[in-house]
């Protein structure tokens, strides 16, 4: 055997070198696998069949049901247009544990504003086919806005909204979206998925480091250039309001932070409070500046 000619420092250097960039790369799989398996856990995809959301009556407009595919998933959506084509439009990317169904009694209450919306069911929820990914809810939402823009081709305002889960969904597209919307609507959403995963008790405090950070709305918040209203309930205990104060302190260009009183985290679903929960949003879809204001709070 011939003898290592570099000096003994040389050599220890470099053993030591490597046994840290196999470290590293055995962190980095281990980090890999272990947010597979949140990641494949995370999500609740409830059918149609066990939505538990009150059909609206027979007086409210007829939604339109469309498919559309995303990647080899094929995806269902809910549009609900009204009578003026110029009118304003809101797109929604919902929670978990949320299905077309569910959004029904919304969409009717907008038609009834004049408002027409577009909500659509990521891969797994709903009757949408697949199995839901961070790098698939990512998919869906881009060719989801395609879809919302095609629906809507003469409105003169559209607004983006994610509620809850989909509040990291939308931002992490939405500085991708083509044409720009109008706005932003973050309802009950969250600053940071890792945050949001401990303060559920989805994974411990001392593992968070471990993971990824996908949804990180804060971050995201700070890049977009379109006004942003957040909207959020001071006795939500599932998100609680810090994530709220986070996004909106974050946001390059804040309209408004609105704080409601007593709702619990799915009021802008639940029939005994959505006529308390969606004016802010209303106005906001309304409005003809989307120049920023100061931040304000509101009472239920």
């Amino acid at each position: 055997m011939n003898p290592d000619p570099r000096p003994p420092s040389q050599t220890a250097r470099h053993r030591w070198l490597a046994a840290a960039a196999g470290m590293a790369v055995a962190a980095g799989v281990a980090r890999h696998l272990l947010f597979r398996a949140l990641e494949r856990k995370a999500f609740v995809t409830p059918t149609d069949e066990t939505s538990l959301a009150e059909p609206p009556d027979n007086s409210t407009p007829m939604v339109r049901h469309a498919t559309f595919a995303s990647g080899d998933r094929i995806l269902h959506a809910a549009f609900m247009p009204v009578p003026d084509p110029e009118a304003p439009a809101l797109m929604v990317c919902h929670g978990d544990n949320e299905c077309l169904p569910d959004w029904a009694p919304v969409q009717a209450m907008l038609a009834d504003a004049g408002i027409a919306s577009y909500v659509f069911d990521y891969s797994g929820y709903g009757r949408s086919t697949g199995r839901p990914s961070v790098r698939r809810l990512r998919q869906d939402a881009r060719i989801a806005y395609g879809q919302f823009i095609a629906a809507t081709p003469q409105s003169k305002r559209r607004v983006v909204l994610g509620h809850s889960l989909g509040s990291g969904i939308l931002l992490d597209v939405a500085r991708r979206f083509e044409p720009q919307p109008d706005g932003y609507v973050i309802a009950a959403g969250f600053s940071s998925a890792r945050l949001a995963a401990v303060q559920t008790g989805r994974i411990p405090a001392w593992a968070a480091w471990l993971l990824p950070d996908p949804w990180n709305n804060a971050a995201r918040a700070s890049k977009l250039e379109r006004p942003l209203l957040v909207v959020h309930s001071r006795d939500d205990v599932v998100i609680v309001p810090p994530h709220a104060e986070r996004v909106a302190s974050a946001a390059r260009h804040l309209h408004a932070l609105v704080m409601h009183e007593a709702m619990p985290h799915d009021a802008a679903l639940l029939p005994e409070h959505i006529d308390t929960f969606w004016p802010p949003i209303l106005r906001f879809m309304q409005a003809q500046s989307t120049g920023p204001e100061a931040p304000s709070q509101a009472s239920a």
